[in-house]
């Protein structure tokens, strides 16, 4: 009689196993996607205040009050970034951009993106660019091969760090401070 007991409570346990896997499944995945915007993996579960959006171009924006930062490709160039300074190289894949708020004493953007073409003629596209809408180079430099440019507007500065994959692809990081 213990060997009947024993043979129909392994179903029963069998079963109430797959129903709590499949409920830890379902939660971790909620956790993960999140059934609403700004509740999956990386939103306010892990910062309250901040807004999670995930863009139709595979980006992910995040912003809270302090600014927002778009991450992955498909991005674009920051909110804030000032009509007199370059935009990203043509054909350029934005691949990060951010902005923060000047409400908070830290005023600034910056971009990150790759695009097909020589470091040179990128540095040459930020020279003539940053001259021809009025910015002062301040300085050019060549560090560990990475190319440096640096310029200055009124009250505001410019860098961008370009360097190669050796492939015939750039990465470009460009920033500003307001």
């Amino acid at each position: 009689m213990e060997e009947t007991a024993a043979v129909q409570s392994t179903p029963s346990r069998k079963k109430w196993l797959w129903i709590g896997l499949g409920i830890v499944i379902l939660i971790v995945l909620v956790f993960i996607f999140g059934g609403a915007r700004g509740t999956g993996l990386g939103s306010a579960y892990f910062a309250p205040g901040l807004d999670v959006d995930r863009n139709i171009d595979g980006s992910t924006t995040y912003t809270n009050e302090e600014g927002s930062v778009t991450v992955g490709t498909g991005g674009t160039m920051p909110d804030n970034w000032p009509s007199d300074a370059p935009d990203a190289y043509t054909n350029a894949n934005i691949l990060y951009s951010g902005s923060t708020n000047p409400a908070t004493g830290a005023a600034g953007s910056a971009v990150a993106y790759t695009v097909t073409a020589s470091v040179d003629s990128v540095v040459e596209y930020y020279r003539s660019r940053l001259t021809a809408e009025g910015w002062t180079i301040t300085a050019t430099a060549d560090a560990a091969g990475m190319k440096v440019i640096t310029a200055t507007k009124d009250t505001r500065t410019f860098g961008a760090y370009i360097g190669s994959d050796g492939q015939g692809n750039t990465s470009v990081t460009a920033g500003i401070e307001l």
